[in-house]
């Protein structure tokens, strides 16, 4: 997998802030994460249009494949 330099990070963080730390899927505000709608690795870019605030549980299952995003 590539190197994600710090401007990857900093888009996280800023669409975190526009979702208010809150997971856009459940509506938890513990443990948020930055989660790229096109995965990084297939070319999606690091802007905050392609960043969605998750908390820890649903963006593991989202990587497991037992959360759709497109219904949200």
């Amino acid at each position: 997998m590539t190197k994600r330099d710090n401007s990857h990070y900093t888009v996280q963080r800023q669409g975190k802030i526009r979702d208010h730390n809150i997971c856009q899927a459940c509506g938890s505000t513990l443990s948020p994460e930055g989660h790229h709608i096109i995965d990084y690795q297939y070319g999606g870019n690091a802007s905050v249009d392609n960043i969605i605030t998750l908390c820890h549980v649903c963006h593991k299952q989202v990587h497991r494949g037992n959360l759709d995003l497109i219904k949200f």
